[in-house]
């Protein structure tokens, strides 16, 4: 399998085969990090509204400022930043309301804000505190799920997208999460809550995609303690073409299913891999898959 740490041809947001044009995009955690690039790649695509979300309603308008900025005159869309605390159901809820009452209708979800969980053991971090994190990682996540599915009106398409910016956390418990476990577990849950509602609905009214964006030296990795020395990190560019890509018709085939960025999308779609991922159900999900 070819590893890509950079954007190549295949998930080049200019092609046509991937244009997002007349459609609306929500971006959830878009005002930075991999949000912000990943609401770039949906600019690049042509998006007509591109929608980031942040907790702060200066830090949000800011960066929607300078999203359009980039941009520049040749992009006819709009980008909008609007305040939302994912965490809270009743922000989730207003969010949506004023959606719809702007007469907005979501035709792309990309779920990407997340709680990290301290590097301590489960029962060091205790009950009370995996609760918090599971419950903005799984319920949080589900709420605003729910809500794009349940949309009034007609969206640009007939098919929503959900694009869930995962990790490897949900699968490495060994390597990568093992220093802090209660990120793995929720991480973990919330990729199986989107698997199973992936399960009642084909891809044709709600495509579901979940992936690992690599290791992107962000302000907030920066915050928990890495360095631009201590890995050779992935460009931005990598998750946020790869989240149009897993928006577009192409991707339909991984429907429920779980990948990373890296991964070659050619070797995806073709040969022993392609033949695996149509006849194993099991195959690139989360379960025991035993005897």
């Amino acid at each position: 399998m070819w590893v890509h740490k950079n954007s190549y041809a295949a998930i080049d947001p200019s092609r046509p085969e991937l244009s997002q044009a007349g459609r609306t995009v929500v971006v959830a955690g878009g005002n930075s990090g991999i949000g912000y690039g990943v609401a770039q790649a949906f600019i690049h695509a042509s998006a007509a509204r591109v929608i980031i979300l942040g907790r702060r309603k200066d830090s949000v308008a800011a960066a929607a400022q300078k999203l359009a900025a980039e941009a520049g005159a040749s992009y006819t869309g709009v980008v909008l930043g609007i305040p939302c605390d994912i965490g809270d159901a009743a922000s989730v809820d207003a969010l949506w309301a004023k959606l719809r009452d702007d007469g907005i209708v979501a035709d792309v979800l990309v779920l990407n804000a997340a709680v990290f969980a301290p590097k301590k053991t489960l029962l060091e971090v205790g009950t009370e505190d995996i609760w918090k994190i599971f419950d903005f990682n799984v319920r949080a996540q589900m709420q605003m799920t729910e809500r794009f599915y349940k949309q009034e009106g007609k969206g640009a398409s007939d098919t929503k997208n959900l694009v869930h910016v995962s990790t490897a956390s949900i699968h490495d418990f060994i390597r990568i999460t093992r220093d802090a476990l209660g990120y793995g577990l929720t991480k973990n849950s919330g990729q199986l809550m989107l698997q199973l509602i992936a399960m009642d609905n084909p891809p044709e009214k709600m495509q579901i995609i979940s992936y690992h964006p690599g290791a992107i030296f962000t302000e907030a990795a920066k915050t928990s303690g890495w360095k631009e020395q201590d890995l050779p990190w992935d460009h931005v560019d990598l998750p946020g073409h790869f989240a149009v890509w897993a928006a577009s018709p192409e991707a339909s085939f991984l429907h429920g299913r779980f990948v990373w960025a890296g991964w070659d999308v050619d070797q995806l779609k073709t040969g022993e891999l392609r033949k695996k991922i149509d006849e194993d159900p099991a195959f690139l999900k989360i379960g025991v898959v035993g005897l």
